[in-house]
């Protein structure tokens, strides 16, 4: 046989072969708004190793959680699906089959899995925490609302995550687990040699995982932070100084003019006092402007674990085939409409940073950006049609892969955004829906006025002006009553 014969045969069965399936690696924030990254246009906030992903895939401009808080979003992402259909509302219920989440479905075709940080469903239920770690093959998953600060001799730090990953709980003093491992200023004192979370032990988490992995698998991956949820004085010593004496960007609806238009439930609403005074104030060393600083802190935390993770797989020859995916569980208020937290429904609160970065084969032309819509629902078939796994008919989300190529075909026109969170605690519970340039809310326990809210945000993007009174507006605010409506009935 011909040497070039021999030559063009072998490249057809090279050619032929089954290509391997992408290595999957999801990093979820806990409560990181969508503009805290300077690749989404922040002009003080340096996040470079979050920016080297979307330089290296896409960065959707225009991504929602259907519902915005820690529990509910969480078992969203994990399951794909809407909360009126996997029943989580609050801190306590489980998710009630572990067999539905993309995890689970992907170790069952032949993925080596493992999850780290913030589970963030049915917080204290130790029993549920190790079926958990039983769904996984590496498991570092924390309870609560997991610490900042672990002492260095803690099991949960020392556990390796797979020979006795079930027995995986943190024994560091009762003290320093209620809040959170951080005391005055750091780690709180009753820990020996403390350890913190995103800039020490996640990362020898991740190098624990790809030590142990099955090289014979593809891996998925799953690293839950903690940051830059609250305590906010959480973050590591090295960022302490940062920000000091420089302006915190705001957005122009932080005002005490638009905190005072708000109907009086809503101000009402679980920790709005701490939001009005960060609209009242805005000197340089106000709480807004102090509070965000540390908050900012808390995500350079964040992107300097990012920036090992990626050398770690450059390190490894596993970047070339590995997908990431950067996203968080809800945005976070920080004063606008004199607001504090998150559960409503307004941008600041719902829309949230999604990076999909990959190889060009499966993301198309590095860099780009989507301004489609896209929510924390269609992570979960996302991954799964990476692996090439069928989307199962309980996954109410859409598969983002046709975006990574093709970054201006549609995904939807409009979404239903629900929150019905249960007592004792006081949040106003609402639902409604969003389409490119309006939002519709109703507060589904208010009668009168402030009741319902319809915002045009083509023209009122900072939602200032609640346009339900203008009888003008009357057959748009009927036909987002019954977009709402056609939602209730389709998504159960």
């Amino acid at each position: 046989m011909k040497l070039p014969l021999l030559a063009l045969l072998l490249t057809a069965s090279l050619a032929n072969a089954e290509t391997p399936k992408p290595n999957i690696i999801i990093l979820l924030a806990d409560d990181m708004r969508w503009d805290a990254m300077s690749c989404a246009g922040n002009a003080v906030l340096k996040t470079p190793n979050i920016d080297r992903l979307a330089a290296d895939g896409t960065l959707f401009q225009n991504a929602f959680v259907t519902t915005s808080i820690c529990a509910v979003s969480r078992a969203s992402i994990l399951t794909g699906q809407y909360a009126r259909r996997h029943g989580i509302n609050d801190f306590k219920t489980p998710i009630a089959n572990l067999a539905t989440t993309y995890p689970s479905i992907l170790r069952k075709n032949g993925y080596w899995t493992g999850f780290m940080g913030k589970w963030g469903t049915a917080q204290n239920d130790r029993e549920y925490f190790q079926r958990c770690a039983m769904e996984f093959d590496f498991w570092a998953g924390d309870m609560g609302q997991t610490s900042y600060w672990h002492g260095k001799n803690c099991n949960y730090v020392n556990n390796d995550g797979t020979t006795n990953r079930a027995n995986f709980f943190c024994d560091c003093p009762k003290d320093a687990r209620a809040k959170d491992g951080t005391g005055e200023n750091g780690p709180h004192p009753s820990l020996q040699n403390p350890q913190h979370l995103e800039t020490q032990i996640l990362p020898e988490k991740i190098r624990s995982f790809l030590d142990q992995r099955d090289p014979a698998k593809p891996f998925c991956l799953s690293v839950s932070f903690k940051a830059p949820h609250g305590p906010w004085g959480g973050f590591a010593p090295e960022f302490e100084k940062n920000f000091s004496g420089i302006e915190m960007p705001s957005r122009p609806n932080v005002s005490r003019e638009d905190a005072l238009r708000q109907p009086d439930f809503l101000r009402a609403s679980l920790e709005n006092d701490r939001g009005l005074k960060f609209a009242e104030d805005p000197s340089i060393d106000g709480p807004r402007q102090s509070n965000q600083r540390q908050y900012y802190r808390l995500i350079e935390g964040i992107d300097r674990c990012v920036g090992g993770l990626s050398s770690e797989l450059r390190k490894r020859d596993l970047a070339k085939n590995t997908v990431i995916f950067f996203t968080s569980d809800n945005g976070h208020f920080l004063g606008e409409h004199g607001f504090f937290g998150k559960w409503l429904m307004h941008e600041e609160s719902i829309r949230v940073p999604l990076i999909v970065s990959g190889p060009s084969a499966i993301v198309g032309r590095h860099g780009q950006a989507c301004g489609e819509m896209a929510l924390n629902i269609d992570i979960a078939p996302t991954t799964l049609d990476l692996a090439g796994i069928p989307t199962p008919p309980t996954m109410q989300g859409r598969s983002l892969l046709p975006q990574l190529r093709e970054p201006n075909r549609p995904i939807r026109e409009s979404f239903f955004y629900e929150h019905a969170p249960k007592p004792p605690r006081h949040i106003e519970p609402c639902e409604g829906v969003r389409t490119r340039d309006w939002k519709y809310i109703t507060y589904t326990k208010q009668n009168g006025p402030g009741a319902e809210a319809l915002f045009d945000l083509k023209n009122d993007p900072f939602e200032t002006t609640n346009v339900v009174p203008d009888p003008y507006y009357r057959p748009r605010l009927t036909d987002m009553r019954e977009r709402a409506e056609t939602f209730r009935r389709s998504l159960r």
